[in-house]
């Protein structure tokens, strides 16, 4: 059972810090975080989840989610700009710790008209909110609000000087050598917006336990294609050739399921091989993302877009050797809702 007294600073501070790892680990035209985690998602990008984030309005007595999908919309083959209609995407909430959703936002979304817009229908723990249109910002009933739909891609990293840096390929690049360049500027995404009174997940001042999952229809039954909390927990710890098959695994697992299925031990191997702290596997694992309701300080406290997770995190990785990659966000963020950038 997850225990939010223990560490929580810890366990996204250090997530987010094996995210910059995961990078160069990834496989081949990946890009970050999430995004083309495994063989199999990596060919479906609507099913893809590349990023959760969750903070506190200014207020603190409501909560923001996003979560983004399909990496390098309208780049990639593999990507596409809409949602799949055979695809249910949830935002799962834990609200007493023992790592199972207490609260479970479910959006569906029909086919594409002629303009590329979808209807979509939203649900609460089964029960429908609203049905909208993407591309529109709608009321929930109850003081709440959801959009969904194309958007810039609100990551930002210099990943052409962390290959050289840190990887050393030989590029000739480094951290802020005058040559920076954000490897996501210009890329976009799909992404849902959420905003919701923490009355609706727990009230104020509550710990909670947030992730995200898509599911396929498979024969009539429906299969987790993919989940996420924290960045990179999977493309980082099962990135050994002999557990590619797990990172299949992972994305159809449940964080309860986690610690009794490896990955744990994946973890511990990966941290001591890094020359981090082993014991940190048991925080790291299961993946969810931790946060306090009402408290608005953002990273370490859940995720806002604007946290420079990677400045903050190269001087944890490297023992203070590197503080930033020179890199601010590209996206001017808007202050209010949606809060994330319009597409490129």
């Amino acid at each position: 059972m997850r225990e939010h007294s223990r560490a929580r600073a810890w366990a996204v501070s250090v997530s987010s810090a094996v995210f910059i790892l995961a990078v160069g680990a990834a496989p081949s035209g990946a890009f970050a975080a999430d995004h083309l985690d495994a063989p199999t998602i990596a060919k479906h990008g609507n099913r893809d989840i590349t990023d959760v984030f969750a903070w506190s309005t200014n207020n603190g007595n409501k909560t923001v989610f996003v979560i983004g999908y399909n990496p390098g919309a309208g780049a990639l083959p593999t990507s596409d700009t809409t949602f799949g209609p055979n695809v249910r995407y949830k935002l799962k909430v834990d609200t007493n710790g023992d790592l199972k959703p207490d609260v479970t936002y479910k959006l569906r979304f029909g086919a594409p008209n002629g303009s590329g817009r979808q209807h979509y229908s939203l649900y609460r723990n089964g029960a429908n909110l609203v049905d909208a249109m993407t591309g529109a910002n709608t009321s929930i009933p109850g003081g709440g609000m959801v959009t969904a739909g194309l958007f810039d891609d609100p990551f930002f990293f210099d990943l052409d000087a962390f290959k050289g840096q840190v990887l050393g390929n030989g590029n000739g690049r480094s951290f802020c050598d005058g040559n920076e360049v954000d490897f996501f500027q210009g890329l976009n995404l799909t992404a849902v917006v959420l905003r919701v009174p923490n009355s609706w997940i727990g009230g104020n001042n509550a710990n909670l336990g947030v992730w995200a999952t898509t599911e396929v229809e498979k024969g009539g039954h429906w299969s987790q294609a993919d989940q996420m909390g924290r960045p990179a927990i999977n493309t980082v710890f099962n990135n050994a050739d002999s557990h590619k098959q797990d990172k299949e695994l992972f994305n159809r697992t449940q964080p309860a399921q986690q610690g009794d299925l490896g990955f744990a031990t994946h973890a511990r191997q990966v941290l001591e091989s890094l020359g981090g702290d082993p014991n940190l596997a048991d925080v790291l694992i299961p993946d969810v993302l931790t946060y306090e309701t009402s408290n608005t300080n953002g990273f370490l406290n859940g995720r806002k877009l604007t946290d420079d997770v990677i400045d903050a995190e190269l001087g944890l990785v490297t023992g203070g050797g590197l503080t930033s990659d020179c890199i601010d966000n590209d996206s001017n963020f808007r202050t209010v809702f949606p809060y994330l950038q319009a597409a490129n």
